[in-house]
């Protein structure tokens, strides 16, 4: 039987230091996100064709995220305060101590985990009809599985 659709109404963006390998114990929550872009882990395709081949032959490489994550928010004093908060603790983090960012659903037992190089903050758009907000693009440095979800 097929689960629920599940709303991103709840949805939590956080961060935390950890390492490569291992997850943040705490998360520390920036309010304000609209949005966070999804991520689609492709292959490299190497070129494998022999020279007397008329049909070239591939096999796959490298999984490759694109290297970036998109990230949106509401504009605020807010917002800011606590985006400097977060580049504050990245810039103070030890030689083996990564930037984790995360996606918390409240009905979902794990949680969206992404290792980020976090951007910094762009001008915000100015458009008529819409509200103030940043699109930042972060730096992905690795796609983890995903942790359990600590609100």
């Amino acid at each position: 039987m097929a689960g629920l659709a599940l709303s991103t109404i709840g949805v939590i963006f956080g961060y935390g230091l950890g390492t490569l390998a291992t997850p943040p114990t705490s998360w520390t929550q920036i309010e304000e996100c609209i949005s966070i872009g999804g991520v689609d882990v492709t292959k490299d395709k190497l070129d494998a064709t022999p020279l007397e081949s008329k049909r070239k032959k591939y096999v796959g490489g490298h999984e490759d995220t694109g290297g970036e994550l998109q990230t949106v928010f509401n504009c605020s004093d807010v917002f800011e305060e606590q985006w400097e908060e977060m580049l504050t603790e990245y810039e103070g983090k030890t030689a083996t101590q990564a930037m984790w960012f995360c996606a918390y659903h409240p009905s979902r037992t794990k949680m969206s985990a992404y290792i980020v190089e976090p951007g910094s903050l762009p001008k915000p758009e100015y458009a008529v009809g819409n509200v103030l907000q940043y699109t930042i693009t972060n730096t992905l440095v690795d796609l983890p599985d995903d942790v359990t979800a600590v609100e």
